[in-house]
Order: structure tokens, then sequence, then C-alpha cells
């Protein structure tokens, strides 16, 4: 769950599109313009760490893993 509420956070909070991938979804993927500049990449990494950050904290993760839920049970 943590995999794709980060994926959910950077595309809300950051406008940035990922995808989750792998066997235990712990695998991120972004797929960056062919040209990247240096302040681009930047912003990424910052963008994840802090979106890391902010699910690391108790209240963020569950509120998110609640809304998550909550969307799963109505489709």
């Amino acid at each position: 769950m943590f995999g794709q509420m980060l994926v959910m956070r950077l595309f809300r909070q950051e406008h940035i599109l990922t995808q989750i991938c792998g066997n235990d979804f712990m695998v991120l993927k972004a797929a960056p313009p062919l040209v990247v500049e240096a302040r681009q990449v930047e912003y990424f990494v910052e963008a994840v760490e802090r979106e890391v950050g902010l699910i690391h904290s108790s209240q963020t993760f569950w509120s998110d893993a609640l809304r998550l839920a909550k969307r799963a049970v109505n489709v």
C-alpha cells in the first residue's frame, strides 16, 4: 500500500506521474522526457523525499490508507 500511496501523492501534490511495478511493489517507475535538465531531476528527487517523509508520519499514512480502502470498496 505504501507504493500506491506514494504514486497517488506524487501525482496529486507534486504533479508527477509515476507507477509502481515489480512483484513486491517496491519499485517506483518514472518516465522522464528524453531531454531533461538537472533542475528537473533535482525537483523529482526532492518531491519523492518530501512525500516519503509525509507518508511516514502516522496521520498522513492512515488518512491516505483509509482513502484508498474506501475507493477499493466502492469499485
